[in-house]
């Protein structure tokens, strides 16, 4: 979920995130649900980005499709999962760029039951550039 979407989600409950002093800061807590305030902690990092306007539609577009293959290697639901796996057939040595970020993610802390949000760092994101323009020069390939 894009950041700017948890933020509205967090408005539309009547309470508010903001940055304070390169912290996130939740004004109204008790108006959100605990779900909803621990899925905006394991996003973190990317909401102080958006906050700091380092976050933008190209990046949510990146990072959530890493997001994806990754749910997709840790078998959990993802959208268009035959796509996915077609383009890793197709793919193989992404598969392997796939690997080398989730073992850099975890090497900064991340467990696989976590969103990978906040255990990210230039290497992975530059992974995660690399995904990313992979599977859209695959995806221009086949006419998609």
């Amino acid at each position: 979920m894009h950041p700017k979407e948890i933020i509205a989600a967090f408005q539309k409950s009547g309470a508010d995130i903001t940055l304070d002093a390169g912290e996130v800061t939740v004004h109204n807590a008790s108006k959100v649900s605990e779900l909803t305030i621990e899925f905006a902690r394991e996003n973190k990092k990317r909401i102080i980005n958006y906050l700091n306007g380092g976050y933008s539609d190209k990046k949510h577009a990146i990072l959530s499709t890493n997001d994806q293959l990754i749910d997709f290697f840790l078998n959990k639901s993802v959208n268009n999962p035959g796509l996915i796996d077609l383009f890793l057939r197709n793919n193989p040595d992404c598969v392997d760029l796939i690997i080398k970020r989730m073992q850099r993610l975890k090497n900064n802390g991340w467990n696989y039951e976590e969103c990978p949000a906040n255990y990210e760092d230039e290497e992975t994101d530059q992974l995660a550039e690399e995904l990313f323009n992979r599977a859209m020069v695959d995806r221009k390939k086949k006419g998609a």
